[in-house]
């Protein structure tokens, strides 16, 4: 059992309730998904390459997606 593995708690039982939570807090949304796939077309279109991260901050959340 891998330490970090977030199917397991400290105890080392499986820990289903917890995982689902984590896996979707952890879940990029849809539209930050669209929106780096439009970046990437659009760049592509001008003939540019999309290098590195691209970093998005939700104005209602202050959440940082990368």
């Amino acid at each position: 059992m891998n330490q970090n593995d977030i199917k397991y708690n400290a105890s080392g039982y499986r820990d289903k309730v917890a995982e689902t939570a984590i896996r979707k807090a952890d879940r990029t949304p849809p539209e930050i998904t669209e929106l780096v796939d439009v970046i990437k077309k659009i760049s592509g279109a001008y003939g540019y390459d999309v290098e590195g991260r691209i970093a998005f901050r939700c104005k209602k959340t202050n959440m940082i997606y990368k």
